[in-house]
C-alpha cells in the first residue's frame, strides 16, 4: 500500500522531529554513510530538498524513474516526492532541506519559483562550470554558517535558503522556459493551475472546468503553460496522473484495477492504454522491469 512508503521530516527521523532551523544543510556523507549508502524509498511533506553531487555518484529512483548521478549532478526534490539513493561509497556533495514556510519570502517576491520548484528534477551540469561553482561555494557558506551559533543565524540561514533556492529555480527556468522570463501574471496563473492540479487530478475534471475555475480562457491558460513550462495544459493534468501512477506500481502491491480505480479511471482498460500511450509499454510491464 501507499502508506508502506515512510514519510520523514530528514531521513530516518520521525515527523515530529522536526528542526528549528530556516534550512538544514549537511554532507551527503553525513547521512549516507550510516546506512551503507544506500537510502530506502521515502517521502518528506511540506519539505523541499536541494542536492549537489561534488565526487563519486551512483544512482536515484524519483518517482519511479532510474537516474545516474556522477560529480555535477544536482537534484531537486518538492515536497511529496518518493526518492531513493544508491551511492556509491565515499560520494561527496551536499543535501540543503528547507520547509516551504522558509522559503515564503522567495515565493512571495518571485511567484513563478513556485512553479518552477514544483516538479522533481535530476540536472546534469559540467563540474567544472561557473554556475556550479556559485552553488558549491553557496552551499558551503550556507553549511558553515548552519553549524555555527551566531547571532543572526536564523536569518542568515533563511537567506541561504533563498539563494540555494533561487539557484535551483534559475536552473529549471532554463530547462523548461527558455532565456525569455515570464511575465509575473503569467506565473501567477500557472501557479495556481498546478496547485489547483494538484487537488483535483483525481477527479478528472476537463480543461474548460479549470479555466473556468481560473478565470480565463482554455487557450489563454495553455498558451501560458507552454510559455512558462514547455508543455500545454493539458499535458501538465496528463503528467500528474503518470507521476501518481509511476509511484504506485512501483512503490504498491495494488493491482492495475486498483490503482485505475484510485486515479479516477472507470476503466482498467482505459487506464492500460493512456499509460501505454505515454510510456510505451504496459502498466504491468512497467511494473515488471521497475
Amino acid at each position: 500500500m501507499r502508506g508502506s512508503v515512510p514519510a520523514y521530516w530528514l531521513y530516518g527521523e520521525r515527523l515530529s522531529d522536526r528542526f528549528p532551523d530556516a534550512l538544514h544543510i549537511e554532507p551527503i556523507v553525513a547521512r549516507s554513510s550510516l546506512h551503507g549508502w544506500t537510502i530506502q524509498p521515502h517521502l518528506h511533506h511540506d519539505l523541499f530538498q536541494f542536492f549537489l553531487v561534488t565526487g563519486g555518484g551512483g544512482r536515484t529512483r524519483v518517482d519511479g524513474r532510474d537516474h545516474p548521478l556522477s560529480p555535477g549532478s544536482t537534484l531537486l526534490l518538492p515536497p511529496a516526492t518518493i526518492h531513493e539513493f544508491a551511492f556509491l561509497e565515499g560520494t561527496d556533495g551536499f543535501v540543503a532541506s528547507a520547509a516551504a514556510t522558509s522559503l515564503r519570502r522567495l515565493f512571495d517576491s518571485e511567484p513563478e519559483a513556485r512553479s518552477l520548484l514544483g516538479a522533481p528534477a535530476v540536472l546534469h551540469t559540467r563540474p567544472e562550470s561557473a554556475d556550479l561553482a556559485a552553488l558549491e561555494a553557496t552551499m558551503r557558506l550556507a553549511m558553515r554558517e548552519f553549524a555555527a551559533n551566531l547571532p543572526g543565524r536564523e536569518f542568515s540561514l533563511g537567506a541561504y535558503a533563498d539563494l540555494i533556492a533561487s539557484w535551483f529555480s534559475r536552473a529549471m527556468r532554463g530547462v523548461r522556459a527558455g532565456s525569455e522570463p515570464p511575465r509575473d501574471a503569467r506565473a501567477v496563473l500557472v501557479r495556481r493551475f498546478i496547485e489547483r492540479v494538484e487537488a483535483h487530478f483525481q477527479d478528472h475534471e476537463p480543461l474548460t472546468q479549470h479555466a473556468r475555475a481560473l478565470g480565463v480562457s482554455v487557450p489563454h491558460l495553455s498558451r501560458c503553460c507552454r510559455e512558462l513550462l514547455g508543455r500545454s495544459a493539458a499535458h501538465v493534468i496528463q503528467d500528474r496522473l503518470m507521476i501518481e501512477a509511476r509511484r504506485d506500481l512501483v512503490y504498491t502491491a495494488m493491482s492495475i484495477s486498483q490503482i485505475s480505480f484510485r486515479l479516477g479511471f472507470a476503466d482498467p482498460a482505459y487506464f492500460s492504454r493512456f499509460f501505454a500511450k505515454r510510456v510505451g509499454v504496459s502498466p504491468s510491464d512497467y511494473r515488471a522491469k521497475a
